[in-house]
């Protein structure tokens, strides 16, 4: 016992005192942060604001809060609510919904910014203001309000919005924002309201749109029927709205309706379709999806779609699809990447055999994109299962980038049995960030 007290005291007597420096350090930055929250000018307070944001510090809201209720300053009013928003932090709620009350005092980027902050975390008082503030002069608050009723799941405010479709008074401007609102709230009585813009080709497209999209949302027979009549429109973008908002039904025929919509000349409807099969996870659908992944014109978007619709299947047919575009050299790069990254990150014990068959082939190959695009994703996963695949990307006699990726790996899953295959990196021969690397993994092995 006082054998392992003398070495305890030994270490401690002998750990340099960074411990204590760091603690100092960050209690000045402490000090100095409070101290721009009350005295500093505009573009300090503004600038710290950001810095918080980025690092998504909340330590500091407290003194923000009294900020908040102390300054007139609009600039600050509007990065103190984007910060309490962005952190999740609903502390300033009551305070902001008392001040939008006389929104017609505040700016408007204030009022949108408040807005955007009130929307995800409504009462009944809040969603009685927005009501109100549907009349405003400025249409983009008027519109945001209308909007953020949507958030409320308050069905009473359903009639409410018909009403202001209904008044002589009211602006076209706002009923895209009325259109959405209604869908969120599924109002099951807007439906024919809704059907009526979707299927009038008078009607602008954007508008067409934002109606097929709540039809998709409120759902029922009646707004089914409607949406699958838009897959024939003219517009090829509200096709691709329909096919997008046909997902959300649970119909017997559904299936064939997508299955359907993949032959689409529109590269979006075809991508709304294969998204929509991939989020039914229908074995059925995979081999329709492997002829996108090789045979569709649109490599870019509709094969990429494809690949990444078998990977939300998540079965083991559907990884044996990717594997097999993996290893695939003639495919096309951008496919055989998305393969791997979706492997590595559901399948990857299955798949190591592929990933060692592929290192093998292109080991000796001169900038081999599909094996560095591998190594990478490996570097970033944590696995039991990584260790020899870890070593071998350390052998590599040319890629630095492989060396490194070797490097991260290891320090990632702390795999301590391979430190002196790691030392070997600190020799000079290596390049200095190499030897940087290793050097910073050894210290945390």
């Amino acid at each position: 016992m006082k054998l392992i007290y003398f070495f305890l005291m030994i270490i401690f007597l002998v750990s340099p005192v960074f411990g204590d420096e760091e603690d100092k350090k960050d209690e000045e930055i402490g000090k100095l942060r409070e101290n721009t929250i009350l005295y500093g000018i505009e573009s300090q307070v503004s600038d710290l604001i950001t810095q918080l944001k980025d690092e998504k510090n909340d330590r500091y809201n407290e003194q923000l809060k009294e900020l908040f209720h102390k300054t007139d300053n609009t600039t600050l009013l509007i990065g103190i609510v984007d910060l309490f928003d962005t952190l999740e932090d609903h502390d300033l709620i009551t305070d902001v919904h008392l001040q939008l009350m006389d929104y017609e005092d505040l700016s408007p980027k204030l009022v949108l910014t408040m807005l955007h902050y009130l929307s995800d975390n409504q009462t009944p008082e809040i969603t009685a203001t927005l009501y109100e503030m549907a009349d405003a002069a400025n249409i983009e608050t008027a519109s945001l309000s209308i909007q953020s009723i949507g958030n409320s799941g308050l069905e009473e405010y359903g009639p409410k919005l018909m009403e202001l479709t209904e008044k002589e008074e009211f602006r076209d401007e706002l009923e895209p924002a009325v259109i959405f609102a209604l869908g969120k709230l599924k109002y099951e009585k807007a439906v024919t309201y809704l059907a009526d813009i979707a299927e009038d080709e008078d009607q602008g497209n954007s508008l067409r749109w934002r109606a097929c999209e709540a039809l998709g949302r409120i759902g029922g027979d009646q707004a089914f029927k409607t949406i699958k009549n838009l897959l024939n429109a003219n517009d090829s973008y509200l096709r691709a709205y329909a096919v997008g908002a046909l997902s959300r039904f649970e119909k017997e025929d559904i299936y064939d309706i997508l299955i359907d919509a993949l032959r689409d000349d529109f590269w979006r409807v075809r991508i709304r379709a294969l998204e929509a099969l991939g989020e039914l996870k229908d074995q059925k659908s995979l081999d329709v999806m492997r002829y996108k992944v090789y045979n569709d014109p649109d490599v870019r978007n509709v094969r990429l779609a494809a690949v990444r619709a078998i990977g939300a299947v998540d079965t083991n047919k559907g990884y044996d699809i990717l594997r097999e575009v993996y290893a695939d050299a003639t495919a096309p790069l951008l496919l055989r990447s998305e393969s791997v990254k979706i492997l590595v990150e559901h399948s990857l014990n299955a798949s190591i055999k592929s990933i060692e068959q592929l290192m093998e082939e292109d080991w000796n190959k001169d900038n081999s994109q599909i094996l560095d695009y591998t190594c990478k994703q490996l570097s970033l996963t944590k696995s039991n299962s990584l260790v020899s695949l870890y070593e071998k990307m350390l052998s590599h006699p040319k890629s630095i980038n492989l060396l490194i990726y070797g490097l991260r790996g290891i320090r990632l899953n702390k795999y301590g049995s391979l430190k002196e295959k790691v030392e070997i990196l600190t020799d000079k021969k290596y390049a200095r960030s190499v030897r940087q690397l290793a050097e910073s993994v050894l210290d945390e092995l």
